[in-house]
């Protein structure tokens, strides 16, 4: 009874420990889209001319969809 009691404490130990580490890890995954490469703003200024942060978009092309990943333009 107790090898019994043993057992099941040992895999419930082990499954507890396992769905935790994947619990954490699905926290670390998560993204969306593309991040913006700027430290001061989404614009800054440059020889007189303003640049904005344009976001990343999904976008087709020949029936297939891609991702353009985000830019700065000028506006």
């Amino acid at each position: 009874m107790k090898r019994k009691i043993a057992l099941f404490l040992a895999a419930f130990l082990l499954m507890t420990g396992l769905a935790m580490q994947s619990a954490q890890a699905a926290r670390l995954i998560i993204s969306v889209g593309d991040q913006p490469y700027y430290t001061y703003g989404p614009g800054y200024w440059s020889g007189g001319a303003y640049y904005v942060w344009i976001p990343g978009h999904w976008a087709w092309h020949r029936h297939h969809r891609f991702w353009v990943h985000g830019h700065y333009a000028l506006r």
